[in-house]
């Protein structure tokens, strides 16, 4: 039973989850995300010369800039693909894919909010957009981040990059917890496409007519990616209870907890709008770098054996 767990899970997430399957995923949805800007773009051609009617009203389907956030949104899809892709692999580099997730998910609103901008000359214009500036301040504040979280990291990218993400001479009890990681990610997977078609199911079905399902998809979407992160936060604990199998060192468990709390601070996010919900994607990407950090910073130093 024990071997076929593990061959089962092997085979599975080679075919799933393999540097091949991400090559092939990678490029059907680089082809799947120009495909949906050009369709989006001729949706709104179509609007504006008035061959789609009643649909004046949206600003979804006006502007030439909505388009972008149709490849954002593939894109983003890529990106949770590729959190699943490096969850056995690497924690610190699965944790920075979270990060990287919800920073396309703030520069997409962005996109979204500049389409719907209005330039003008009075003065008071710059005020009068705060969610705007908040996003823009975020999104910049996150790329620097970011930065700083993977330049914490080299040494385990360089690893990861020289070897393929292919675990090397592993020792027995490793070898289980690697297994069991390669499970976690697949059944995150299978957990990701439910919630996806759960969630396109009940939008369709709640909502008669294209007028409701344009109104509808923002909060519909918003609402998905909080249940996704609570799906990552349930992961998170996961592979924390898992690393006790393997280690008790207090560094490291201290840095799998706090990529918890980390990860929950961005999902809070999602229930709160304008500028908390900017603080709390700050706080949380500003928590799990310091984490990282003071890890890095504790491996260094000599601490009594008993």
């Amino acid at each position: 039973m024990e071997v076929n767990f593990k061959k089962i899970t092997s085979s599975l997430y080679d075919y799933l989850l393999s540097k091949g399957a991400k090559y092939r995923v990678e490029k059907f949805m680089f082809v799947l995300a120009i495909l949906g800007f050009i369709i989006h773009l001729i949706i709104i051609g179509l609007s504006n010369i008035g061959l789609i009617p009643d649909t004046n009203r949206f600003a979804v389907l006006q502007n030439p800039l909505n388009a972008i956030y149709t490849p954002f949104s593939i894109i983003l899809f890529y990106e949770i693909y590729c959190l699943f892709y490096y969850l056995p692999r690497s924690i610190s580099i699965y944790i920075g894919k979270q990060f990287e997730i919800i920073a396309l998910i703030t520069i997409r609103e962005i996109f979204e909010q500049l389409a719907l901008l209005r330039v003008s000359q009075d003065e008071n214009f710059i005020q009068s957009q705060p969610n705007f500036l908040y996003s823009l301040a975020t999104i910049a504040l996150l790329f620097g981040l970011i930065y700083l979280y993977y330049r914490l990291n080299q040494r385990q990218i360089k690893i990861e990059n020289k070897t393929g993400g292919e675990p090397v001479n592993i020792p027995k009890k490793n070898e289980y917890y690697i297994v069991a990681k390669k499970a976690l990610a697949l059944t995150a997977g299978v957990t990701f496409i439910v919630l996806a078609l759960v969630t396109l199911y009940g939008w369709f079905v709640g909502n008669e007519g294209l007028p409701a399902l344009i109104i509808s998809s923002k909060p519909v979407i918003k609402n998905f990616f909080a249940s996704f992160y609570t799906v990552l936060i349930l992961c998170d604990v996961v592979i924390l209870l898992l690393s006790f199998a393997i280690t008790d060192e207090f560094h490291k468990v201290m840095r799998n907890s706090g990529f918890v709390v980390s990860t929950t601070l961005m999902k809070l996010s999602f229930g709160v709008e304008g500028l908390q919900s900017h603080i709390l994607v700050l706080l949380g990407v500003i928590f799990g770098t310091l984490m990282l950090a003071l890890y890095k910073m504790y491996r260094k130093i000599e601490i009594p054996e008993n």
